[in-house]
This record gives structure tokens, C-alpha cells and sequence, in this order.
């Protein structure tokens, strides 16, 4: 049958084809033309859709990067030649090639340049490898991912693999009774990611003033090395900072005091107490330190400009489990209006961290392996990291630019977060705080409508 043209301009697509031997010559003969189907519905060119495609058993190779074809003809000829490869299944293995050879700079991935970055998993078996945390580095680096699960694929890690985004078909002769959905899930998902990405362009010089607390754990648990590494975090944090006031609290059994929102009035000077600004070790009183911040730093006295409607936001960084309630302290503070974001560390306890977090704690908890990963975890971005943009991403559109978009460090993603809620901040014409609801579209494969 004809299958319908896909009208996007421009997107990196990547297959990752199983050649293990439970395919078989026969079946893996199906598999290329399912994929000579995809790419027939897709306009190729150097400066429109790129495709790239590795296949795996036991090792990876690529077949072709994504800037080595520069037409469909030519994609399509390759992928008629595909030789088979055969061997076992380690699709962790052929995640992590994604990652470190097919969706880079110099396989011509155009990351850098807000196109969308789509990676199309295709599997018969179960894989022998892990692929979770394989499949959360591409996730994290802003790839999509779509898993294709053929006869006795694992349901469950095609799920790890690719959330949602998961088509099953009972044999390798269906899978072009599904070309015509995965085709037109495909378009749809480049094409709201366009529009998402257009739209957070043309918001992104209009973020205003903020005021912005760290709270972060100095326990003895973290360690003088992992200690350092959250200073050098928030310090790249606060030089991306041009417009908002900036205070500094450290908490072990005790709170301290490091900085309020009045004392520094430039990034240089507040660089400077960052530098110098001791680690004070002890126990974990996470609750204790949030009414802190609530009655020494929140407030007018202490440099707060509540009054004047400017958003409060607090983040709290911290790597373990309080010995005392934070949800009490925590509803305590988010209703005097402040928005708390969370980072949990290695064994941060996730509840507490839920609790502590504004809703939906979803976009305002991140969870990461180590402090070292602070400076290289990565998250989206939707605006040109230029000296003149205001680092904006709105917050609550996240899930689709964390997807989509181009890669920065992730204290620009933190300084993008918090600096995307301004904006709906000042949208209330009323003088007082208030509650209010957004509403999101769905990322379900449904496409169905907000959710």
C-alpha cells in the first residue's frame, strides 16, 4: 500500500536493527523493507530529514552515519544492501553506540541547531545486556526514543527502553501493517516539538526579575570532594544569572546562614562568597532547614521582594534521608508562595524529595546518580546560548524540549527552569498569590490531547 508522506522538514533519525541470529535471513529481509517503508515516507536530504542506522548482535556497527547518504535513493540502496549481521542480542550495548557514535557532531547530528533527535529501536528477543541505564543516557542527552518489538520480544524492556513509545507485533510479516502509525507518530512528534521549540524562541529574551534561595546538604555524609563539586555547580549556575537576586543557606543538624537575598547586589561579589563559604559537615535536619528559609530568608527584612510580586524560589540539593518531617516545613513554605525545585543525590530519599518539591513534582524533583554528575549531567535547552539570551525554558513545557532540544550543562538547564516561571508568575492580574492549574499536551503515544 501507499503510505502517506511525512510533511516535517527537518529531523536525525536513527535505527537500531537487532541482527541476532533468532531474526533469521528470511525475517530480516522483512525487516528492510519495513524500513525502506519509513524512510519512503520522509523527506531525505542533507538539510531536511537525515538518517543514520546500526545494527547489533553481539557488537554494533554502523551501517550509515546520519551524514553519509544525501537522498532517499541513496538511503534506500543502502538499506537494500544491509547485510545481516547475526550473533546474540546486547541491545544495551548497541544504545550505548547510539550514543557515543551515531548521535554526535561528527555523525552529523544537529543537535546544536534545535533539530529534533529521534533514535527507532527494532528487536525480536530479550536482550542479554542491561538497557535502562544505556537507554537514560540517550534520554538525558535529548533523544527520543521508539522501541519495535517483533514475536518474542521483552515487553518490559521495551518499556525501559522507550516508556510509552512501544509497538508490538506478533511476527516479522506485520510489521508493515504498522508502518502507516509509527509513520505518522513520527511526524506528529517532530512537528510539536517544532512548534514547542518556535514558540520558547520567541519567549526566550522576555524572562524578568526572580529571587532565588539554594538550600544545600552539608552533612557529613556528602564529603569534602563531593562538597566541591556542588560548589562549582552552583557557581555556573549563578554566572548564567544576570537578573535575579541570589541567597546561599547550608544545612547539616543545623541551618546556616551563608548569604541572604540583600547582601550581594553583583555576581561578582556573590562568586566570591561562593568560593570561600565552609563545608560544615553533621547530621540530615532537611526539615528543620526548611522552616529556616522560610522565617530568615523569605522574608522582606532579608532581601525578599514577595511584596512587590517578584517570584521566590528556593532549590534544595541534598544526597540523603532527613532524620526529621519535611512535609510539614514543606507546606509550610511552598504556601507562602515560594516554588521549591529538589536534587536529589545518589541515595536521596525519593519520597522525601516528592515531598518537598512543588507539584507536579515530576517537573520540579531531579534525581542523579552523583555530585559529580551535577556539572555533566545534561538537560535541553531551547534558546541560543548567547551573551544576550535570558536562559529560558519554560518549566512546565519541559518534557517536550528535555526530548527534543539541543544539549547544554545542566546548571543552564537549572537557570532555564527557574527563570521559566516568571513569566507565568506575572501572567495573574491579581495582587495577591493564588493557586493555578496548567495544562500540558500529552506525550503519549495516543497523541490524544492534554493530559
Amino acid at each position: 500500500k501507499t503510505l502517506p508522506l511525512c510533511h516535517t522538514r527537518y529531523c536525525n533519525l536513527v535505527f537500531l536493527v537487532d541482527g541476532s541470529w533468532s531474526i533469521g535471513t528470511q525475517n530480516f529481509e522483512q525487516i528492510r523493507r519495513f524500513l525502506s517503508s519509513l524512510v519512503s515516507s520522509f523527506d531525505v536530504g542533507v538539510g531536511r530529514v537525515r538518517v543514520g542506522l546500526v545494527q547489533y548482535s553481539n557488537t554494533p556497527r554502523t551501517e550509515f552515519y546520519l551524514n553519509m547518504h544525501q537522498s532517499q535513493a541513496q538511503v534506500l540502496n543502502a538499506i537494500r544492501r544491509l547485510p545481516y549481521m547475526g550473533g546474540g542480542t546486547h541491545t544495551g550495548l548497541g544504545l550505548d553506540f547510539l550514543l557515543r557514535n551515531a548521535f554526535t557532531a561528527a555523525a552529523g547530528s544537529r543537535a546544536n541547531q534545535n533539530v529534533p533527535q529521534i533514535g527507532v529501536v527494532i528487536t525480536d528477543g530479550k536482550s542479554q545486556d542491561d538497557v535502562v541505564q544505556e537507554a537514560r543516557r540517550l534520554k538525558e542527552r535529548g533523544i527520543m526514543l521508539y522501541a519495535i518489538g517483533i514475536k518474542d520480544a521483552d515487553e518490559e524492556q521495551l518499556k525501559d527502553i522507550a516508556q510509552d513509545n512501544v509497538y508490538s507485533v506478533s511476527d516479522f510479516n506485520a510489521l508493515q501493517e504498522i508502518s502507516m502509525n509509527i509513520i505518522q507518530t513520527l511526524c506528529t512528534t517532530v512537528e510539536e516539538a517544532k512548534s514547542q521549540i518556535t514558540q520558547l524562541s520567541k519567549e526566550c529574551a522576555k524572562a524578568t526579575v526572580a529571587d532565588i534561595v539554594f538550600l544545600i546538604d552539608g552533612s557529613s555524609s556528602i564529603g569534602l570532594s563531593n562538597f566541591e563539586e556542588m560548589r562549582t555547580f552552583l557557581k555556573r549556575v549563578v554566572s548564567g544569572l544576570d537578573i535575579v537576586r541570589v541567597g546561599l543557606a547550608q544545612y547539616s543538624d543545623e541551618p546556616y546562614q551563608e548569604f541572604l537575598l540583600k547582601d550581594h547586589t553583583d555576581k561578582k561579589s556573590i562568586l566570591e562568597q561562593l568560593d570561600t563559604f565552609p563545608y560544615r559537615t553533621g547530621g540530615t535536619e532537611t526539615g528543620k532547614a526548611l522552616n529556616f528559609l522560610r522565617t530568615q530568608y523569605f522574608k522582606t527584612e532579608a532581601g525578599s521582594r514577595m511584596d512587590q510580586r517578584v517570584p521566590q524560589i528556593a532549590v534544595v540539593i541534598t544526597d540523603g534521608d532527613s532524620i526529621d518531617h519535611v512535609l510539614g516545613p514543606a507546606q509550610e513554605l511552598k504556601q507562602l508562595g515560594v516554588l521549591v525545585f529538589t536534587i536529589g543525590v545518589g541515595q536521596a530519599n525519593v519520597d522525601q524529595l516528592k515531598e518537598i518539591s512543588s507539584r507536579p513534582f515530576q517537573r520540579f524533583m531531579l534525581k542523579i546518580d552523583s555530585y559529580q554528575a551535577l556539572c555533566g549531567f545534561v538537560f535541553p535547552h531551547t534558546c541560543p546560548i548567547t551573551s544576550n539570551c535570558s536562559y529560558h525554558s519554560p518549566l512546565l513545557s519541559l518534557q517536550v524540549s528535555y526530548l527534543l532540544s539541543p544539549l547544554v550543562p545542566s546548571h543552564l538547564a537549572l537557570v532555564s527552569s527557574l527563570l521559566s516561571l516568571l513569566q507565568l508568575w506575572q501572567r495573574s492580574s491579581q495582587t495577591s498569590f493564588s493557586w493555578w492549574t496548567v495544562v500540558l499536551p500529552s506525550r503519549s503515544s495516543s497523541r490524544s490531547g492534554p493530559s
